[in-house]
């Protein structure tokens, strides 16, 4: 009786008004009562805490999509029509600087880029005087197509080509190559990298692809372009894919006219889709689509990156692709010999394209676009679903928090980083 005492002590003072013995005896009924309840077993306090641990998980990522929503809201609803159309295209530094728009995104070639300071100073530039940062890309696959390392480069780290890299005896030899790339770009101030290859070197005759893809093998591509991937989401570099639906099997190089992917649906699913396939369950951001024509699976000649059946029944629908759809480089004689401007915008648009990628005529294609908001409410829901992917991903990937900050000094060409490649123990 005594070990209550307190406890009925606190009920008084608590009742207030309720004294007297009966009162006390109720009171003190009611303590033993609670008191003999059976405890809970550990077992059973465990599970409450990892339902509330759930819940709270939960609540947590409800909170931080509302605000990821709100925010792009918010940054949305102080976006004119003509910005938010410019943030559409991803042009070169020249047609940036001779214009000053804010574009969505800026690629840089091996000219672009004297020094390394002078690299980190422009982009730094570019990005002080955007509202909205922009993407800073580059091709920068390594092999043969680079553009920071060989002869009147900044001298980056010589990175061998992805079918070397995919046939290394030293399994982690993809990552580590693609982890070097990744910080010597995000040194120079890039936040985006047109790669990896996800290409499948099937046609030993194909002029363009060669041993720019991992393997012969899709399934090894897919494991590859996944490795590859890692190593630019771990270093904040957003990593594109390409060239969907993929162009390894192809007799021409659509940068000089047209290329023909000449199969099926059911050998696409099985052979060239795999990476993207692969890519896509990894959660990869955004995918480059190639300007190959295929007619069995379309029914005409329309390149994929103009291809409303490549882009939204199969590439989002079909594959359940959600992010940014970026066009090839739209001033290769496979689209400028038989798309104008505005069919090629117009085609693009309805398709898909989130990014178009350095238009022939910029002025002249982002002008049209701008008339066709104006005069379009269609097209205006089109550009409002588009820039809303877009701004998302610059939330999602800190752009906004970065684009103003003081780069370290560029890390490229150490000699750790050349002892690492010289060690992958190529075969």
């Amino acid at each position: 009786m005594i070990k209550y005492t307190w406890i009925l002590i606190l009920l008084l003072l608590l009742s207030g008004c309720q004294t007297g013995e009966e009162k006390l005896n109720q009171q003190e009924k009611k303590v033993k009562e609670n008191i003999q309840q059976p405890t809970p077993s550990v077992v059973e306090l465990e599970d409450k805490r990892e339902k509330k641990s759930e819940e709270e998980t939960v609540s947590e990522d409800l909170d931080e999509a509302t605000l990821l929503e709100m925010s792009i809201d918010e940054i949305m609803s102080n976006m004119s029509l003509e910005a938010k159309v410019a943030q559409m295209f991803y042009v070169t530094l020249e047609d940036y600087e001779s214009t000053g728009l804010s574009y969505g995104g800026i690629i840089f070639f091996k000219h672009n880029m004297i020094t390394a300071i002078e690299t980190q100073n422009i982009i730094r530039k570019i990005q002080s005087e955007l509202d909205i940062p922009a993407f800073i890309g580059l091709d920068e696959e390594g092999g043969l197509v680079t553009r920071i390392t060989g002869e009147a480069s900044i001298g980056g780290t010589k990175i061998p080509d992805a079918w070397v890299l995919g046939h290394a005896t030293n399994p982690n030899a993809v990552y580590l190559a693609n982890e070097i790339i990744a910080k010597e770009i995000r040194s120079l101030g890039f936040n985006m990298n047109f790669a990896p290859v996800g290409d499948i070197h099937t046609n030993p005759s194909n002029p363009i692809i060669g041993h720019r893809a991992f393997s012969d093998n899709p399934h090894i591509v897919g494991e590859k372009v996944i490795e590859a991937l890692k190593a630019y989401q771990e270093h904040e570099i957003i990593p594109v894919i390409k060239h969907y639906p993929g162009h390894g099997d192809t007799k021409e190089d659509s940068h000089l006219g047209t290329a023909i992917l000449s199969h099926d649906i059911e050998r696409l699913m099985s052979v060239e889709l795999v990476p993207f396939i692969e890519a896509i369950r990894d959660g990869v951001d955004v995918i480059m689509v190639g300007h190959l024509q295929v007619p069995q699976v379309t029914g005409d000649t329309t390149p994929a990156s103009l291809s409303e059946m490549m882009i939204q029944e199969i590439l989002i629908r079909e594959l359940g692709f959600k992010g940014l759809v970026i066009s090839d480089a739209l001033n290769m004689k496979s689209i400028v010999d038989y798309y104008g401007t505005e069919l090629m915008i117009d085609l693009g648009l309805d398709a898909g394209l989130s990014l178009f990628l350095m238009p022939e005529d910029v002025d002249n294609a982002y002008e049209y676009l701008l008339k066709k908001a104006r005069t379009s409410i269609e097209t205006e829901i089109k550009i409002e679903e588009a820039v809303r992917k877009i701004i998302r991903l610059k939330l999602e990937k800190n752009l906004f928090e970065y684009k103003n900050q003081v780069l370290q000094d560029p890390i490229i060409g150490q000699i750790e980083d050349r002892n690492i490649i010289a060690e992958l123990e190529i075969e």
